[in-house]
């Protein structure tokens, strides 16, 4: 896994804060917003991300959830 930081408030990054940043703003991303960040910019919760997180990873309908 490659160790990146947040591009807004430099948070260290977890493959799971890039993940479902790739799946909802930019598949080729190479640069990311941390969950709590990004849950800013789409105006919801920590929570409701981390929601849809365990659900792309339980139906394995998306491969960037592992």
């Amino acid at each position: 896994m490659n160790y990146t930081n947040c591009k807004q408030c430099n948070a260290p990054l977890l493959a799971d804060d890039m993940a479902i940043y790739m799946k909802l703003v930019n598949r080729g991303a190479d640069e990311f917003l941390c969950i709590d960040c990004l849950a800013e910019f789409f105006n919801c919760t920590r929570k409701d991300l981390e929601k849809l997180i365990e659900y792309y990873r339980k139906t394995g309908q998306c491969g960037l959830f592992k």
